[in-house]
């Protein structure tokens, strides 16, 4: 099998590159001391943000196959007068915004959650009053066809504690 070379444009302008025989679509890139660097490359957008959940602070960027076009053709160069003269700056829009102008009004994109079990387990779990098997009652009457357990609520509640939220403590009910 033919290996195809990927590139992840990072927001610097830098370019990071995999060369592979799978495909990818996009990539996931975390910045730190040194400059841009990929975490990982992703066959699809949902595995994409689930590597981004694993690197907090890190950006999902779409990679392009050396090539397809637009990866292919060559950047610009200036040959013949570098600055423009008067009359080429009349009626020009300003001038690009600098690389930070550009990370700074960059939208990150980020998981979004997938259906509303989540959501409603999180908010049951902030009432004390109600108890882990109260908290599944309430979601399969509102999700019939959900899997919710109570030791899924009490592990989710688990999780946020660890993340640092203040989730109440329930107490076994003596049977």
């Amino acid at each position: 099998m033919t290996k195809t070379t990927y590139i992840a444009t990072a927001p610097d302008g830098s370019e990071l590159t995999r060369k592979t025989d799978r495909t990818y679509t996009h990539a996931v890139l975390l910045e730190g001391k040194e400059g841009w660097k990929a975490e990982g490359f992703c066959g699809r957008l949902d595995l994409a943000h689930k590597k981004q959940l694993e690197h907090p602070g890190s950006i999902v960027v779409e990679v392009k196959a050396l090539g397809d076009a637009q990866t292919d053709k060559p950047k610009a160069e200036a040959t013949e007068d570098a600055e423009p003269t008067k009359d080429e700056t009349v009626g020009r829009p300003e001038e690009e915004p600098s690389v930070d102008e550009k990370i700074r009004n960059a939208k990150v994109t980020g998981p979004e959650r997938k259906g509303k079990i989540g959501d409603l387990v999180h908010e049951l779990l902030m009432d004390e009053t109600l108890d882990y098997v109260t908290i599944v009652d309430r979601v399969m009457a509102k999700f019939p066809d959900a899997k919710t357990t109570a030791r899924s609520v009490a592990s989710v509640a688990a999780v946020l504690r660890k993340k640092g939220a203040e989730v109440p403590k329930r107490r076994k009910s003596k049977v």
